[in-house]
């Protein structure tokens, strides 16, 4: 769901993806590659960041409803 969630997403289904995307980036953290000088560290480090952007880019749709919602 965090792959495909888009900021026209209820509050609710936000928090669900963040929600996931956080416990998807606890697997990935349990499964980081020994060998830092590997492809497969590089693959790991590469997927770390795109999930770390992701989670901001859901966070920051979060505060932007939880703002307009106290504003009504």
């Amino acid at each position: 769901m965090y792959n495909t969630i888009t900021e026209n997403a209820s509050l609710e289904e936000l928090k669900q993806a963040f929600g996931e995307l956080n416990k998807k980036m606890e697997e990935l953290e349990s499964q980081e590659p020994e060998d830092e000088n590997s492809h497969a560290y590089e693959e790991w480090e590469k997927e770390c960041e795109n999930l770390a952007v992701r989670s901001e880019t859901i966070m920051t749709w979060i505060d932007r409803k939880i703002t307009v919602s106290s504003f009504h």
